[in-house]
């Protein structure tokens, strides 16, 4: 395998914090030279199953995959189906020797998970839709879908509920949005058919700021506290970017974003959403949708919701690939909160870098 040019298309789509896998025979050797603070790379001669591996590592998310003299990637790869499937894995990479014959089988397999497959000569990356039959020497790149907009297109848009919701047979009656800031998303709320919107706010000053944006609005209704999984006084941590205000301190989102910075705490009000909506007296029966945007707290809401996850049709919430906030959920931590309540993750979209993005989830049962 020609490593250097795929070096520098890795390094080119994974700018920042990076977790490398290389499996096979001479790995380390391959990836000399890739271990920095950007990416932490871990190789193995023989690690045997993918899946096996990644759990005595403890690493529930992969951001690039290298198979490398394993002695065959179609068995490498079924032995990490459940992260193929849930797309834990973002990139996997492998070439001809690798495959074998097996590259239709690949192709399937990866495809199935919903991976973007391309190829790589060294020069061009080409997307193919089948194996290529040519039998040229190169390098097989799969993608998870939510770099697609990112490395791809100049689309740099989130998820549009106008078109997600009927896809995916959601009728919101009402959406619960915390994080609400200055309530930007309504029209696109408005958009997707939903007026009724209840938007929760934590930061006070920011609060004072969206209230009177909708005081005249009867589908609206704005509350100032902090969502989490108890109730109390909790500091919070203001951001010079007032959207990247959280609960919780700053850790790599200052690495991510260094023109962001910490400008000061305060204590807010904070209580589980289910203490709220009984606190104003809100029919939680109103709303069969939520929405999460608070910047590294997504967990601790969800924790805190209980019983009420079981209620809502859908969730969009946004999730983080990266410790940018000190103990923050990750997307694998989400997802043990809702798959219980018979959720399935069927969309993720991370258009402005790899360490974070949005999560949509369906509730099935």
């Amino acid at each position: 395998m020609n490593d250097a040019p795929v070096n520098t298309l890795l390094q080119s789509f994974l700018k920042g914090g990076a977790t490398l896998l290389a499996a096979g025979q001479g790995a380390a050797a391959w990836f000399a030279g890739m271990q920095s603070e950007d990416h932490a790379v871990i190789a193995e001669d023989a690690p045997g199953s993918i899946g096996g591996w990644c759990a005595r590592l403890g690493l529930r998310h992969v951001d690039w995959l290298v198979l490398h003299r394993n002695g065959g990637a179609l068995a490498a790869l079924e032995s990490a189906g459940e992260m193929l499937r849930l797309r834990r894995i973002d990139f996997v990479q492998f070439d001809g020797t690798e495959a074998g014959g097996d590259l239709s089988a690949l192709y399937d397999l990866l495809q199935g998970s919903r991976y973007a497959m391309f190829r790589f000569d060294g020069r061009t990356l080409q997307h193919c839709r089948q194996p290529p039959a040519d039998g040229a020497a190169c390098t097989h790149l799969a993608v998870a879908p939510r770099h697609w907009q990112r490395l791809f297109t100049r689309d740099r848009s989130m998820f549009r509920y106008s078109e997600l919701f009927p896809h995916y047979g959601i009728v919101p009656r009402g959406i619960v949005h915390i994080g609400a800031h200055e309530g930007e998303e309504y029209p696109q709320y408005v958009e997707a058919g939903c007026r009724r919107v209840l938007f929760v706010e934590a930061d006070p000053d920011t609060y004072a700021r969206l209230a009177p944006r909708f005081a005249s609005n009867p589908d609206v209704t704005c509350i100032n506290r902090a969502v989490s999984d108890r109730a109390g006084r909790l500091p919070f941590s203001r951001m010079s970017g007032s959207q990247s205000s959280s609960l919780l301190p700053p850790k790599e989102h200052l690495d991510v974003y260094p023109g962001i910075t910490l400008t000061g705490t305060i204590e807010v009000d904070a209580a589980p959403l289910p203490d709220i909506l009984a606190e104003f007296g809100i029919d939680a029966g109103a709303y069969n949708v939520l929405a999460i945007d608070t910047q590294g707290a997504e967990r601790m809401i969800l924790a805190g919701c209980g019983a009420l996850l079981g209620r809502f049709d859908a969730v969009s919430v946004e999730v983080n690939y990266a410790e940018l906030y000190e103990g923050c959920g990750r997307i694998a931590d989400i997802d043990d909160l809702l798959f219980p309540h018979g959720y399935q993750r069927v969309e993720e979209v991370s258009p402005f870098h790899h360490s974070w993005g949005d999560a949509f989830y369906v509730r099935r049962s």
